[in-house]
């Protein structure tokens, strides 16, 4: 290994938010180092939900929607989610697919699948395999960064290769913060996180094992209810990968205490057979915290994913907000790094990130709190299973023989028990219970959130249209400058085709009509060459002449209306004039602050 190392970028961490800001610089001429202090992928299945825009962005970026699918469980697995006190004695479900709920995201969406039950360890070898490809980009596994410098134009980087127990150094123009909720980096670069650090400590077990032919109503989630084992099995895949977890409370309830003996036990009850022969291939101990960075940047170091904001899981919103972070900030590094921008455009990634990741937390920890409504309904009650473990776990219970305790507390849990299965047994009771369950449906029918957040301020030019009001569970489509630009489908030279093909991770996209690419072409000169060759201008007006009068594009869109639509290389409106009477370079200039 080299004394000293040099990149455009260095990245801290090799987790799915770090590859892909190594993967979309490496597209944007860009060279990065990845560093990566683990020397394997871990086996432990942590987040599992791939969402609609993260599928969009990875697409952008040459992944096939094919190779997304080859280890994510079938989608009608991945839009069900089951409540019930044993993995087949269910009483209550969500179904994404029900009452036509799916076509509202097909018609918003170029991907079949509007969303993947996608365990983050696949999706991680995946995207590993594509940064191997990659020609600019290079990923150091086994390596641990140290510490950093800033200097004249850049950051010199000490890092440790673990194998070989030797430092040397890498200097970087910048450096992008990728490692993690207990980010070394950003612990480094003094910045504090702000929230609650912790809301409940839980215990995650791993197995293997094929369940198809033993679950009676396949599912990706399974919230069990039951006193003995309360918890939620996540199916990662149904044929291959389940994690179990549920809460502990700390210091009444050790990690030690949960032998991989008692583990077991706990999840055959959950299962509902105690004759499933299961083998515990890992056990992982987290804390569920709600937090976000108090600042995105410092100086030349920028924090993305989990090292900027911790989420409880509840709503999958955590790896598929790094995805976005690392989309908004690495375009913008490129033109800095180019010389195209000036440095204060990096200061719009925390201006327009902040106030989604803000919006998403809010939600998820909203989403975990809500859920407890369910237990409620059963008539139990959510601090129960805190009081069970203060109870038998303090002086004098503490001092009682285990056989007493044990047979206790199993009359306590059977007793809780038959209530439940009792409610269950009376319709009217069933159906309080049964309406708690789909009062959850923001929890996992989120498409407002997935496609409709926007940027009001940033690098975009705002307009006096109010931006359309969005809700968890619907999207409106719009045009308006700050949100994504909306998939349609086009015909184009006979083809059917998405209105996405039309933009790129490399340029900005001028959608014209008619007189605004005439518009276009007479004012093209009047950007630099370099700027200019950041614009890709469409006279898009054909396209719309064999959409049918019932299009919902001819709507948001109104073509005759619209003479120019400018889209950023992430795919948001930047720029929607009213009419003709613009100087392009002015608007280029307070975009991306041109140089």
């Amino acid at each position: 290994m080299k004394k000293e190392l040099s990149t455009d970028v260095l990245i801290i961490g090799g987790g799915p938010t770090g590859m892909i800001a190594a993967i979309y610089l490496d597209l944007l001429g860009i060279s990065s180092i990845v560093v990566e202090r683990q020397f394997e992928i871990s086996e432990h299945p942590k987040a599992h939900e791939l969402s609609a825009r993260s599928i969009e962005i990875l697409c952008q970026l040459g992944f096939s929607i094919e190779e997304l699918k080859e280890e994510a469980s079938p989608h009608e697995d991945a839009s069900r989610i089951l409540f019930g006190h044993s993995l087949n004695q269910t009483f209550g479900e969500i179904d994404l697919l029900e009452g036509g709920n799916d076509e509202k995201y097909k018609i918003h969406l170029a991907s079949p699948e509007p969303y993947l039950n996608l365990s983050q360890t696949s999706l991680e070898r995946i995207i590993r395999k594509k940064l191997k490809t990659c020609k600019k980009s290079q990923l150091l596994i086994g390596h641990q960064w140290e510490e950093m410098q800033e200097q004249q134009g850049g950051v010199k980087s000490k890092v440790l290769n673990r194998l070989e127990e030797t430092s040397f150094s890498i200097n970087s123009q910048y450096i992008i913060c990728a490692d993690g909720a207990g980010s070394r980096s950003r612990n480094a670069l003094g910045i504090q996180m702000q929230g609650r650090d912790r809301i409940d400590d839980f215990i995650s077990v791993y197995f293997e094992l094929n369940l198809r032919d033993f679950v009676k109503k396949a599912a990706k989630l399974y919230w069990i209810l039951n006193p003995k084992a309360p918890g939620t099995f996540i199916a990662h895949h149904i044929e291959r990968r389940w994690v179990y977890h549920f809460p502990i409370f700390s210091p009444y309830e050790k990690k030690e205490d949960f032998t991989k003996e008692i583990l077991k036990e706990r999840i055959l009850i959950a299962l509902g057979d105690n004759e499933i022969s299961l083998e515990i291939k890992s056990v992982s101990f987290w804390r569920m915290a709600c937090q976000i960075a108090e600042s995105f940047r410092k100086g030349k170091a920028f924090l993305v994913g989990d090292a900027a904001h911790r989420f409880p899981p509840t709503g999958g919103l955590g790896m598929n907000s790094g995805i976005g972070d690392a989309q908004n900030l690495c375009w913008k590094l490129a033109l800095v790094i180019q010389n195209k921008a000036n440095e204060n455009l990096l200061d719009t990634y925390e201006m327009e990130r902040k106030p989604v990741i803000e919006l998403n937390s809010q939600e998820s920890l909203y989403n975990y709190f809500k859920i407890w409504e369910v237990p409620q309904s059963l008539g139990l009650n959510p601090k129960m299973m805190k009081w069970q473990a203060i109870l038998f776990n303090t002086f004098p219970i503490k001092l009682f023989p285990k056989k007493w305790k044990d047979t206790f507390l199993s009359k306590i849990q059977n007793n809780l028990s038959k209530k439940i299965l009792d409610i269950l047994e009376k319709p009217q009771k069933l159906q309080k219970v049964q309406q708690a369950v789909k009062n959850q449906i923001e929890h996992f029918d989120r498409i407002g959130l997935d496609l409709g957040y926007a940027y009001e301020e940033g690098a975009i030019i705002s307009s006096s249209d109010k931006l359309p009001k969005q809700t968890v569970s619907q999207y409106q489509a719009s045009i308006e400058a700050g949100v994504r630009f909306p998939h349609f489908w086009i015909c184009d030279e006979g083809k059917k085709m998405s209105s996405h093909k039309w933009l790129s991770p490399e340029q900005f996209t001028l959608l014209c009509n008619e007189e605004g690419f005439a518009w276009w072409a007479a004012n093209e000169h009047k950007l630099s060459p370099p700027i200019s060759s950041l614009v890709k201008a469409i006279d898009v007006t054909n396209s719309f002449d064999d959409l049918p009068e019932n299009s919902p594009a001819k709507t948001f869109y109104p073509i005759e209306n619209t003479p120019l639509l400018l889209i950023r290389p992430d795919g948001q409106v930047a720029w929607k004039p009213k009419n003709l009477e613009v100087d392009i370079s002015a608007i280029f200039k307070q975009l991306i602050h041109t140089k």
